[in-house]
């Protein structure tokens, strides 16, 4: 019976190990910029863009995994946010690239790290680790397999345990009889804040993103006529 009910014990614990939570599409990024880039973008989603990310928190007692389901709420977001400087700005898929002057391709990276996302050692990174994001948008001409330029941009934040999901943690960490109830609370208040902190450091990112881009506006109305002209060229040619 003591066995059948440790049996018990351990596969809650470690299904209670993981937390599950969804990011929330930003959806408000407003257009502070002089003017609109004359240019049409298509921003293709049928490429190898994550669905979800799986963060794993480790310790001397154990590991903790946090999943981030993001399906297309990110790229709703990228999305939106270079509409506020582009005339024109979908998502589709590939085939539909001709009816662009750029295609934009998106990747995403999140983990926990001691170091920051450039690699330097983060302050106090022997305590604590921290969450880093990093995404970077490359944008093509149609039909080209080398974009004409990359942005990208990331955010370091300090990932520390709050004050009583710490309480909660300890606890479970002495008294292991009662994992099935506090495993669960201190997963959720790690996972709500691990969220919390992904879709800031998004959103930042994509303003920083969006600052770049603003500042190498002509880049983009000047490589459009170029391309166009040589396209036109080697056709009457």
């Amino acid at each position: 019976m003591k066995r059948i009910f440790f049996l018990i014990l351990g596969t809650v614990c470690l299904a209670s190990c993981t937390y599950h939570g969804q990011i929330n599409p930003h959806n408000n990024f407003k257009n502070t910029h002089s003017k609109i880039i004359p240019v049409s973008v298509l921003l293709r989603t049928d490429t190898a863009f994550p669905k979800e990310f799986l963060i794993t928190e480790a310790d001397n007692k154990g590991t903790q995994a946090f999943v981030l389901d993001i399906q297309d709420r990110v790229l709703i977001d990228i999305t939106n946010a270079l509409g506020t400087l582009f005339q024109t700005v979908d998502a589709g898929k590939g085939s539909l690239q001709n009816q662009y002057d750029y295609v934009a391709i998106a990747s995403l990276e999140a983990s926990l790290t001691r170091t920051h996302c450039e690699g330097e050692l983060a302050k106090w990174a022997m305590a604590h680790e921290g969450l880093c994001t990093l995404l970077k948008i490359s944008f093509y001409h149609p039909g080209k397999e080398e974009p004409f330029w990359t942005v990208s941009a990331t955010r370091w934040r300090e990932f520390r345990t709050p004050g009583f999901a710490s309480s909660v943690r300890w606890f479970n960490q002495h008294t292991y009889i009662f994992s099935p109830v506090l495993t669960p609370i201190y997963m959720q208040s790690q996972g709500h804040k691990l969220r919390r902190q992904f879709e800031n450091n998004l959103t930042e990112i994509l303003q920083d993103i969006l600052t770049q881009i603003e500042s190498t506006r002509t880049r983009f109305v000047q490589e459009n006529r170029s391309f166009k002209d040589t396209n036109v060229q080697n056709y009457v040619e």
